[in-house]
């Protein structure tokens, strides 16, 4: 999930949703998020290649049946 801010607070409600909805209701495995914060702003051009989110997200998505 991307964000154009970073403050700790940005995810609490996404996050929460997915552990409620996601894992306990339906029952799926967590194996992880990827939290991409500090993306741009909502009135620019999304800055999120010139971070470290990107190689993160593939990195987790090769390697998630590995662990």
């Amino acid at each position: 999930m991307t964000s154009a801010d970073d403050f700790f607070w940005t995810y609490e409600q996404a996050v929460s949703y997915y552990k409620f909805a996601i894992i306990n209701y339906i029952g799926f495995h967590d194996k992880g998020m990827v939290l991409a914060g500090g993306c741009g702003d909502t009135n620019g051009k999304p800055q999120i290649e010139k971070t470290k989110h990107l190689e993160e997200a593939y990195h987790f998505g090769k390697n998630i049946y590995n662990e």
